[in-house]
């Protein structure tokens, strides 16, 4: 009889064994230091997070403007008068009606970084600026740039409490338990208590998260 009794106690040993070795490949699998591919990160505050979406949209507002200045409202600098050359023969007519003549000088140039241009004509007779006008088309950008991020997945450990109760015991089972919860949203229980006829019992489970259409 004592010779059973040893067998038994030998069997439950190598249960435990068997158990705790189990429980290693358990832990290993969940804890697989796999390579996971990990798009870009930026930290925020500090913490760093995985980027879901980045969006930079660039949107553009024109503005035309067309400005009429009279000649006698722009600024005149001081007069340099110039000796005529009296060795040569002089054209009064051709003096003249260059004088009367209205001379139109268009000039035009682009403003950096594709922010528009601008367009001055000068209209000038009789030696003075009868009239200026500023064409603008100007660009006005933008940008906005959109950042949608979420949290790195990283493991996690809960410890708790697991109790167990039914009609004729009332409590069955008591004792901590621990929940891990790996990168992949798969989560793992283990508990150890005691039962209702004060004996080691050990729990275990597996869940997997389940993805609920919006």
């Amino acid at each position: 009889m004592k010779s059973n009794v040893n067998w038994f106690n030998k069997l439950d040993y190598k249960s435990i064994l068997i158990l705790l070795l189990i429980t290693i490949i358990v832990l290993m699998k969940i804890f697989d230091k796999k390579i996971i591919n990990k798009g870009e990160t930026v930290k925020v505050n500090g913490k760093k997070y995985e980027v879901v979406s980045h969006k930079i949209d660039t949107v553009e507002k024109v503005y035309d403007s067309i400005v009429y200045k009279k000649g006698k409202d722009i600024y005149r600098d001081t007069v340099i008068y110039v000796q005529i050359p009296i060795n040569q023969p002089i054209d009064t007519q051709s003096i003249l009606l260059e004088y009367f003549a209205k001379n139109v000088y268009i000039d035009s140039f682009k403003l950096p970084n594709n922010l528009g241009s601008i367009c001055i004509t000068d209209t000038i007779s009789k030696n003075t600026i009868l009239s200026r006008k500023w064409d603008l088309h100007l660009i006005e950008r933008q940008i906005k740039d959109k950042l949608i991020v979420k949290e790195i997945p990283r493991n996690q450990i809960y410890i708790g409490m697991v109790m167990g109760v039914d009609k004729v015991n009332v409590v069955n089972f008591v004792g901590p338990s621990m929940v891990i919860k790996n990168k992949k949203d798969n989560m793992y229980s283990f508990g150890v208590g005691y039962n209702s006829v004060n004996t080691i019992s050990l729990q275990g489970g597996i869940f997997w998260k389940i993805k609920l259409k919006k």
